[in-house]
């Protein structure tokens, strides 16, 4: 088993864990709105029934009434470099179709208040103050770089806060207010260890990009979960800005490498899967999804199938029913939502939904405080858009990281073209303590 020097307390992996996750979400941020599309069915016998009506999705009428509940909900929205507005647009669009067919919250309407960060830390605070100010009872977002900026007033607040994708060591030992649905390290070890044991595989070779942060967290918590997993491993550091990566892949082959996990943005990522060509690697890859964006795809046309991604939403599975459903609200609701099968919108159908259906048990007064409690109550239920993944907040799911929601996630299998092809529901339970 590798050892890694230098260990450190958990909460020093923790924090380190909190910034390599902010600081891979900046460098991909752009990236993030090119999504992943295309999808085939899920696979094997998780596949669902293909002929249900958008009628039958949607479901009967069950108006919501009264006076409106507010919730908040935070996108980095449109820069220059970005456009993540449909986020918002696929949001509201979500609310209405809770109003119309779930009764809203409490039987009464919910209305969206939206903010934009512009990807800002400056503007997530004055976002999150924004919300305090007009009396959200919660806030959500899909996916920010700047989390703990909006986090931190909310919380001394005590306006609970839903964050599809989030990390960092306050937020994840929150047990009050704070939830997150996917597990953060998932994203650095649960697809390979689940790739490995899918391969019988004895070793994983995770090629870094050199930021302190990324390495230092692989580091530092590769003992512990690698050996929970009963795995070898190695890390290749990688410079910034390396274009050929054939000498660092030719190192990953001599040492046995069964599965190769890369962690960069998309151009750090296509020179290692090049550089893996190159020399003749025979084994499995995996990769964060920030690998793969139209960048990716066109620098590599034909040599991303077979790649595996982590995946939070199952984009373009168009045989899964929560798939399905997202479908029929963008069709009834989300007239100005500009890209439909785009992560931004997915993702923002996700974050809204995920939030709502976590508060339909819901009764009487409606506030922060009943809201959080009612979501660390919540019955296990499918995760919107989610391809079958359940998410049950309230603290089981992570006993030292209480505000985790599921360990739950999707493997993605790419095609020829770079597009999932299949979807496929896998469980980290038992690796992250």
């Amino acid at each position: 088993m590798h050892q890694s020097g230098n260990r450190s307390t958990s909460s020093g992996r923790q924090s380190r864990w909190s910034v390599a996750v902010a600081a891979l979400a900046v460098v991909a941020m752009a990236s993030c709105a090119d999504g992943t599309s295309d999808a085939g069915p899920l696979d094997g016998e998780d596949q669902p029934n293909t002929t249900v009506s958008a009628q039958d999705l949607l479901g009967s009428d069950d108006v919501a009434v009264g006076d409106p509940i507010k919730i908040g909900l935070v996108s980095d929205g449109r820069t220059e470099a970005f456009d993540n507005t449909d986020e918002l647009r696929a949001g509201e669009a979500t609310a209405a179709y809770f109003n119309q067919h779930q009764g809203g919250v409490a039987g009464r309407p919910v209305e969206v208040v939206t903010c934009e960060t512009g990807a800002d830390p400056a503007k997530a605070a004055d976002c999150a103050n924004r919300f305090i100010t007009e009396g959200v009872v919660a806030v959500t977002l899909s996916q920010s770089g700047f989390t703990e900026s909006i986090w931190e007033p909310l919380h001394a607040s005590g306006v609970p806060t839903f964050f599809s994708q989030a990390s960092g060591e306050k937020l994840e030992s929150d047990p009050d207010s704070t939830f997150m649905v996917l597990n953060p390290q998932a994203a650095f070890f649960g697809l390979p260890i689940a790739v490995a044991e899918a391969d019988d595989a004895d070793k994983i070779t995770f090629v870094v990009i050199d930021v302190p942060q990324a390495v230092e967290i692989v580091e530092a918590s590769g003992d512990e979960v690698m050996g929970r997993a009963g795995l070898d491993y190695s890390v290749v550091r990688v410079p910034i800005g390396t274009a050929d990566m054939v000498p660092q892949m030719q190192q990953v082959v001599a040492e046995g490498a069964d599965v190769v996990q890369v962690l960069g943005n998309d151009a750090f990522c296509i020179a290692a899967f090049e550089g893996l060509a190159a020399v003749g690697f025979e084994g499995s890859i995996t990769a964060v999804n920030q690998c793969i964006t139209d960048a990716t795809r066109e620098a590599m046309p034909t040599g991303l199938e077979g790649i595996n991604i982590l995946s939070s939403l199952a984009i373009g599975a168009d045989d899964d029913e929560t798939f399905q459903l997202y479908r029929a609200v963008m069709a009834e609701y989300g007239h100005d939502v500009e890209d439909v099968d785009n992560f931004t919108a997915v993702g923002g159908y996700a974050a809204v939904a995920g939030l709502l259906t976590a508060l339909q048990d819901l009764e009487g007064e409606v506030t922060a405080s009943t809201a959080a409690a009612a979501i660390k109550e919540m019955p296990e239920s499918l995760y919107p858009a989610g391809g079958g993944v359940m998410y049950q907040c309230g603290g089981s799911a992570v006993p030292t990281s209480p505000a985790v929601c599921t360990n739950q996630w999707l493997r993605a299998v790419l095609d020829a073209e770079g597009h999932p092809s299949t979807y496929t529901v896998e469980d980290s339970t038992g690796l992250f303590g």
